[in-house]
């Protein structure tokens, strides 16, 4: 694949899916709202920034109706981390190259980011003061001001919110710039009055306090903002407090793991890219799980070399010896036309694929366990359902009769059971490009031996025939730029799944 050309992201254009979305909200009379970090509303539209809207709870069948012919699919927590009246779903955006973030809230719930405690019961209110920016419903910035303070003020009640909060503390020293510069502070003391009639402290404090107050003077007010609503929490102290300890573990736990929360409502599913040596198979796996995986929960395999099991550890270490001594046995040799018109096989050959297709079942045993928990699992490779003999079964029927011995025949018998009860992934994507191209990129790859333009030629035929029954096939030519490779792979995933 060529070199990418991808844009600078200051450069990007409004995603032409978010422009979509924003004009059948109008077009169908919506009450909704982007409701927060307005500020950024630029990036927002351009898929940089999570897409926060408030709807009108009486307005979410025809929301999701609009969402729905958009192209956005509803995920959900895998750690159960969810809050009522909020829920999250992605759209793929070809142009920009990248998934969109729609949080959508039919009922306004704060506080620190893992637990949101809180209740602020003015949707109504806030729907009713709304101006148009960038084409976008936004709140009126005096409503906006009053929300973000208390939102502000009420993450430094949490050691793990405020670390998170601090270490960007910038950004919102901006926003309230942004919008004092925009608002009437009397006018949004009255509203919060009004509004929040318990929290009796002034505005002009919490302005300075956010602006130019320490942490500790930030969370002194944050304490005293979050008893003045202590009538308005969704969850008591006690049951927050659990609730915020579960949350924070899972969440480093699955950071340690290198997992994402989000999985598609839809469930996951099993994706695999085949196709001949030099088609770029294993940079796509790698970069189309990169994509997904920035918001979802996305798995890589490789299924050509699968990990050993205690059954193949061991004959493992002795293959590459056994393979130095006996020439014949090299897997190059049994690549070879001849080799395989006369279906001669050693016992040891025949072993060594029964091992291989049992360490395969294995992985794809322990994949698909993590695909019906809602990941997506892209696989380097995939066996074929015919008798190619590369990631599949190498054993047909005219083999098996004419084996040596009955064990022999066995053994066969025995590997060809296993590919035939594999799960079927759901799309295959079968890469291809021309053989000249093939042998150029052979040369540029590092793995042991260098360069192998022998190798690539006979096994392209091979991997060429390779049928993959049961899948949906989707051919992709790998010979274009690859950014523009990438986002049309992505694109016939996302449809998929």
């Amino acid at each position: 694949m060529a070199p990418t050309t991808s844009k600078d992201e200051n450069d990007l254009p409004p995603s032409s899916i978010e422009l979509m979305l924003f004009a059948a909200l109008e077009r169908q009379g919506i009450r909704y709202c982007h409701w927060k970090s307005n500020i950024r509303l630029d990036k927002t539209l351009c898929g940089r920034e999570d897409i926060d809207l408030l709807v009108h709870p009486s307005d979410a069948d025809a929301f999701q109706r609009i969402i729905n012919e958009c192209g956005f699919k509803l995920a959900v927590s895998r750690m159960g981390a969810g809050h009522a009246g909020v829920f999250h779903a992605l759209a793929w955006d070809p142009d920009g190259g990248r998934l969109l973030d729609l949080h959508a809230y039919h009922q306004l719930v704060s506080g620190d980011s893992f637990v949101k405690s809180f209740r602020f019961p003015v949707e109504e209110d806030l729907l009713a003061r709304t101006s148009s920016l960038m084409g976008v419903r936004i709140p009126d910035p005096t409503s906006e001001l009053v929300l973000f303070l208390l939102r502000m003020l009420l993450k430094h009640i949490s050691i793990v919110e405020i670390v998170k909060v601090n270490a960007h503390y910038d950004e919102c020293r901006d926003e309230l710039s942004w919008l004092l510069q925009r608002s009437d502070v009397n006018e949004a003391a009255a509203l919060c009055e009004d509004w929040f009639p318990s929290v009796r402290i002034s505005m002009r404090r919490m302005i300075d306090c956010i602006a130019h107050g320490s942490i500790p003077l930030r969370v002194a007010m944050g304490m005293r903002v979050a008893w003045a609503l202590r009538h308005q929490r969704r969850l008591g102290h006690v049951a927050a407090g659990f609730s915020r300890i579960m949350r924070v573990g899972k969440h480093f736990a699955m950071r340690v793991r290198s997992r994402r929360n989000l999985s598609l409502l839809t469930g996951g599913a099993w994706i695999a890219l085949v196709g001949p040596k030099g088609t770029g198979k294993s940079t796509l796996a790698k970069l189309v799980a990169e994509r997904l995986g920035k918001n979802l929960d996305v798995r890589t395999i490789h299924l050509g070399k699968p990990p050993a099991t205690w059954l193949s550890f061991l004959p493992r270490l002795c293959v590459p010896a056994v393979r130095k001594a006996l020439p014949d046995e090299r897997l190059s040799e049994y690549e070879k036309p001849e080799r395989r018109a006369e279906r001669r096989y050693s016992t040891f050959f025949v072993v060594c694929k029964l091992l291989v297709a049992y360490d395969r079942r294995r992985l794809l045993t322990r994949s698909m366990r993590a695909m019906s928990s809602g990941t997506i699992v892209i696989s380097d490779r995939c066996p074929a359902t015919n008798a190619t003999g590369l990631d599949g079964s190498a054993f047909d029927d005219l083999a098996i009769t004419q084996a040596r011995s009955p064990f022999q025949r066995w053994l066969m018998e025995q590997e060809r059971s296993i590919y035939r009860r594999l799960p079927k992934p759901r799309l295959v994507l079968k890469l291809s490009v021309s053989i000249a191209t093939a042998l150029k990129r052979d040369l540029t790859r590092c793995k042991p031996g260098g360069p192998d333009p022998n190798a690539v030629r006979r096994r392209w035929r091979l991997e060429s025939e390779a049928e993959f029954a049961k899948s949906v096939i989707c051919p992709i030519d790998t010979d274009g730029d690859l950014e523009e490779t990438v986002r049309t792979a992505v694109t016939r995933v996302w449809r998929s799944v």
